[in-house]
């Protein structure tokens, strides 16, 4: 690869990696409006809310993480 392609791979990863973090707050704050809110049940959803929220919580911290791990370069001799 040429350093203009490295270089061009390393903005589009971080452009995933901030796509992730922000997908993931918004399902959390998704879930929570589930929960508590009046948006799809009288009463807020709690089963559902917690399962939005808490999948929100694992792509917002664990998906990133994931994805750095996946992408690191093996370390120069």
């Amino acid at each position: 690869m040429t350093p203009s392609d490295e270089s061009h791979a390393a903005r589009l990863r971080y452009r995933l990696i901030v796509a992730c973090h922000l997908a993931g707050t918004a399902l959390a704050l998704f879930g929570l409006v589930v929960w508590y809110g009046d948006l799809l049940q009288v009463g807020g959803w709690p089963e559902l809310g917690i399962a939005l929220f808490l999948a929100g919580i694992v792509a917002t911290f664990g998906l990133p993480r994931l994805l750095a791990r996946r992408w690191r370069s093996p370390p120069a001799p």
